[in-house]
């Protein structure tokens, strides 16, 4: 709960961020937008055509105005949060980032892609942090993988955030000696880039089976947040909005349901309108091929996501996550903004 003293904002404060990245087919470049609403309706598989909405239309959802760096780099613009409507709430006052990332090598391109945007991503966080009227503290960023031990999987983390990454997966990456980085703080995107580039278990040769599992991992992140376990303190509850981004270019295949997924974060954050998911991931029906190379259909994802109170899918198959990013930030922004206090 903000202090006495602290304004209201209206602005993205500090939440626990989930991003999700999926791919889609030519025919159902759509996703799902802001609080669970389809951005367009899948074309009909048989009829060929084009059912990509226009720019700034409405079922794109929030969408930048395009703006670029004099070096030709796009730029995040949420626009205003009212954009989006929603019901004044406390506010939150911290924003805590987990990241679910695929490690398997077909992943190589968006990753890569993550980390070119992310820069971008943690500028926009700074300046809600440094606007003095916003009522924030800080924010915090943590990364995990899809994979599981148990499957055969080396690189899998079972949930565990990562405090190592880089080349050879051992070094601290600015993390010192937590699961996780604070920020505000100078090198953050580097340190982020350093994580996210192969967050996973082991160091040096590695295994991943292909047995992607992002949903069971959602349960791990978690789980793992339970006193005396490797993610306590990661979400800092009550002040916090929670925020899950899954990036995979394969469907889930985890042993809990969509709907079950759905309640662990009830559960957790105290409330289906505490915490904002971001999926990035295939269409709902069919695979496709784009610039970041082949991605499956994702329909349990698809399930999982528009399920959650406040959902968003991201379209991998624009080979850019910039739109993902950019409309993901503009739906933390409202759902920061108008964060109830915890159910019960």
């Amino acid at each position: 709960m903000r202090g006495p003293n602290a304004p209201a904002h209206g602005s993205l404060i500090p939440s626990v961020l989930v991003l999700g990245v999926a791919a889609c087919s030519p025919g159902e470049r759509g996703g799902v937008g802001p609080f669970g609403h389809a951005t367009s309706e899948p074309g009909d598989a048989g009829d060929g055509g084009d059912t990509t909405p226009e720019p700034g239309s409405e079922a794109t959802g929030p969408v930048g105005d395009g703006d670029q760096s004099d070096g030709g780099e796009a730029k995040f613009d949420i626009g205003a949060a009212a954009d989006l409507g929603g019901v004044p709430g406390q506010g939150c006052q911290y924003l805590d980032v987990a990241f679910v990332i695929d490690v398997s090598g077909s992943m190589l391109e968006e990753r890569e892609n993550l980390i070119a945007n992310f820069p971008n991503f943690v500028q926009v966080l700074d300046d809600y942090v440094n606007d003095p009227s916003s009522g924030a503290l800080g924010y915090r960023v943590g990364v995990t993988n899809s994979s599981f031990q148990e499957d055969g999987s080396t690189t899998g983390l079972n949930g565990a955030l990562d405090n190592t990454g880089g080349i050879f997966g051992d070094d601290p990456c600015g993390t010192n000696g937590k699961r996780w980085l604070d920020g505000p703080a100078p090198g953050i995107a580097a340190n982020f880039s350093c994580l996210a580039s192969r967050p996973a278990a082991c160091t040096n040769v590695c295994a991943d089976n292909g047995r992607e599992r992002a949903l069971d991992a959602i349960v791990g992140f978690v789980d793992k947040q339970a006193p005396g376990d490797v993610n306590e303190g990661f979400y800092r509850g009550e002040d916090s909005l929670l925020v899950v981004v899954t990036l995979t270019d394969d469907d889930d295949k985890s042993n809990v349901s969509p709907a079950g997924a759905i309640a662990a974060l009830d559960a957790f954050a105290k409330g289906e309108d505490r915490y904002v998911v971001v999926t990035v991931a295939g269409p709902a029906n069919t695979g496709c091929t784009s610039d970041f190379g082949e991605a499956y259909a994702a329909p349990r994802l698809h399930e999982f996501t528009t399920a959650a109170s406040k959902g968003m899918m991201g379209d991998i198959c624009q080979g850019d996550l910039t739109d993902a990013l950019q409309d993901a930030l503009s739906l933390i922004t409202i759902s920061c903004d108008t964060l109830p206090p915890p159910a019960g």
